[in-house]
């Protein structure tokens, strides 16, 4: 019977190593994994945690100077899928999985500034404020969100930051193609108010309707300055190209290539 007890002894010591393996992850590969991203990770307070997960007081991320810090970090495998919990400053963020491969879930953010999220993003985000929204992820994805306070940073004809009181936005991805389809974007200003509906094509490609129902300066200067009429409102506008060449046209008119 002692090959039993041994049996037994080696198993309860296998599941006990199964148990801490997020945690060991979390302490000791989490940065490894970072630095082959280009980037840095510090854990602050790493545990365990029931029924299997990791948890940590503070874990940071950092790339090219700018810095991600989730406070109270758990991340834990459920029944129903991965959950990741975290404050990012005075807001929350929710990472849900509705299988064990995260494939399907939602990401919720409340309260959440979006510019301490731009170390995610490879390139430059042209949009900042403070945001509530749901991220349904998989292949029927969708997104529901509203950033509160902010601006939209234009970088043409010249770098300004044009501020808004709210901006909603619905939209839905297509699973074939993978186009998104935005149902409603709606900004509030002044400076400027307006109501956009389209295609965000999977290749980049911009096709969108554009009501402006409120123009103030400077966003003014700049459409007279892309010869685009400014009066009288609303004015009905086309967003056309690409998200690296987006053109702005009047509805019903189609700008030359660039370059021509």
């Amino acid at each position: 019977m002692r090959w039993l007890r041994y049996l037994a002894l080696a198993a309860a010591l296998a599941l006990f190593a199964v148990w801490l393996s997020p945690f060991f992850l979390l302490r000791f590969g989490l940065s490894r994994l970072a630095q082959q991203a280009g980037g840095a990770a510090e854990v602050t307070g790493a545990l365990p945690a029931l029924p299997f997960g990791m948890s940590a007081s503070r874990l940071a991320l950092t790339r090219e100077g700018r810095t991600l810090t989730l406070d109270d970090f758990r991340a834990v495998l459920t029944f129903s899928g991965p959950r990741v919990d975290a404050k990012i400053a005075d807001g929350t963020l929710l990472v849900r999985g509705e299988d064990a491969q995260l494939e399907r879930g939602i990401v919720r953010l409340q309260g959440i500034a979006l510019e301490s999220l731009a170390v995610l993003f490879v390139t430059p985000f042209g949009l900042k404020g403070r945001c509530d929204g749901v991220w349904r992820f998989g292949p029927d994805a969708s997104l529901e969100g509203v950033v509160s306070k902010g601006a939209v940073l234009v970088q043409q004809p010249a770098p300004v930051e044009v501020p808004f009181a709210q901006l909603v936005i619905s939209a839905a991805r297509d699973p074939g193609p993978g186009d998104w389809r935005v149902a409603s974007l709606d900004i509030q200003g002044p400076p400027l108010s307006g109501h956009a509906s389209g295609k965000l094509g999977a290749d980049g490609s911009l096709a969108f309707d554009v009501d402006i129902r409120e123009l103030q300066e400077p966003v003014r200067g700049f459409m007279a300055m892309m010869h685009l009429p400014t009066e009288p409102l609303p004015l009905a506008l086309a967003l056309e190209g690409s998200l690296a060449a987006p053109r702005l046209v009047t509805r019903g008119e189609t700008a030359p290539p660039s370059g021509r």
